[in-house]
């Protein structure tokens, strides 16, 4: 499904990000990245303990515009915030989410 916007008289897809903090207990063993710096997969082991379903799901992947794996709040700002940010402060509709 693609979400669209209206900025300036034209139509923008909405963009999608993911920002990534590793922290002491992060589990890197279920999280893998693309080879492009936009494609994010992640598998769950099955909990044998809690019992098996058969079609229970264990892995997804997703398409994004951008991976900010461990990177800086003024980075991210750059990347994600700062065109809607300078648009919303001029008067036009954005969403930040």
């Amino acid at each position: 499904m693609s979400s669209t916007k209206c900025i300036m008289g034209t139509r923008k897809k909405a963009r999608a990000f993911v920002r990534v903090r590793p922290t002491d207990d992060f589990a890197h063993e279920m999280i893998r990245y693309g080879d492009d710096n936009r494609t994010i997969n992640i598998h769950l082991r099955k909990d044998t303990q809690r019992g098996m379903v058969a079609n229970q799901q264990t892995d997804w992947s997703f398409k994004l515009d951008g991976i900010l794996h461990n990177a800086s709040q003024d980075v991210v700002y750059e990347t994600v915030a700062k065109d809607v940010v300078s648009q919303a402060l001029s008067g036009y509709n954005d969403l930040l989410g």
